[in-house]
């Protein structure tokens, strides 16, 4: 259905282009409503051709990754959040991200997170020297992520084959762009990606991603960075797609990070409460604790609230 969409706008647009080349004399010389006329249908077809393959490519999206979590799918969605995070040492923080993904090929994805508004609230924070500002707002940290699925690294299990997994390679990159060194590192960070997603029993899925993070470039003041983070989390559908009841899903999620540099381990764990608004629609709320955590700099709770759509 997509490739026949494709076709027609594609014949559509040579059609058009053919018009209008060819009418160009017509049109000097008869002025412009024969020719206008017979290009404003074409125009009008072409768009509704365009809006249709559009729905068709949304669709395809949606059946692939329905509640749009999936590290496997690389499609096209706008997925922002708010998360509102306090430390240990009693500083909260406030994020605003843009946080999208664009799948070059069925293969190949980049995901982006652009943190536009950040807040940090110094106030609680025991021990600050006197006259020093207690809070900060502005741009932080840009994040950039490239992932690849590559055909040998995929298989299948379980009865009849009917379950596939997939190991997934890529790259992270952290940018220095904060507009405060108390909203970013001071650092363009780089790290080497390794995942396995994998199905589950009941429509679910389990993803796996290990990061290593190290620093490429720091400013002199910026403490060295060597640091393992995991992101694993478990997909599973509550309700089938339908009424207000409908589309319900839960996501679990465990991040244990290691500090080479400190020797320190914290982790936080957080459950996604999700819900399918329609199809390429979904909104969710996810509350988060740390747990084993030894510094101040760990996370304490998190709550987060965001929205994805597949366009």
């Amino acid at each position: 259905m997509k490739d026949k969409h494709l076709n027609k706008l594609l014949s559509i647009f040579v059609s058009a282009a053919a018009v209008a080349f060819f009418s160009l004399p017509a049109v000097c010389a008869q002025g412009k409503e024969g020719p206008q006329e017979a290009s404003q249908e074409e125009i009008a077809e072409y768009k509704e051709l365009k809006k249709a393959a559009k729905k068709e490519k949304v669709k395809e999206a949606v059946k692939a990754d329905p509640t749009g979590t999936d590290p496997r799918a690389f499609t096209d969605k706008w997925m922002p959040y708010y998360r509102h995070t306090e430390l240990e040492n009693g500083m909260t923080q406030q994020d605003m991200t843009a946080f999208g993904t664009v799948g070059f090929s069925s293969r190949v994805g980049m995901f982006y997170e652009v943190p536009f508004a950040q807040y940090r609230d110094f106030s609680d924070v025991p021990g600050l020297p006197p006259g020093v500002d207690t809070d900060a707002l502005g741009l932080g940290d840009v994040d950039l992520k490239f992932l690849y699925r590559p055909g040998a690294l995929e298989f299948t299990y379980g009865k009849d084959g009917g379950m596939s997994a997939s190991v997934l390679l890529g790259t992270d990159f952290v940018f220095p762009t904060a507009t405060n060194e108390a909203l970013g590192g001071d650092a363009f960070l780089f790290a080497p990606i390794v995942a396995l997603v994998a199905d589950m029993p009941l429509h679910g899925f389990v993803a796996m991603l290990n990061l290593y993070f190290f620093d490429v470039y720091k400013e002199d003041s910026a403490p060295e960075t060597s640091r393992y983070v995991g992101k694993w989390f478990y997909m599973q559908p509550l309700t089938k797609p339908g009424p207000w009841w409908g589309g319900f899903f839960l996501l679990p999620e465990f991040q244990p990070v290691y500090d080479f540099e400190t020797e320190d381990f914290s982790s936080w764990i957080g459950v996604e409460l999700g819900k399918m608004l329609a199809p390429g629609r979904i909104a969710y709320i996810k509350p988060g604790w740390g747990i084993d955590n030894s510094e101040d700099i760990d996370r304490k709770t998190t709550f987060e609230v965001g929205f994805r759509w597949f366009f």
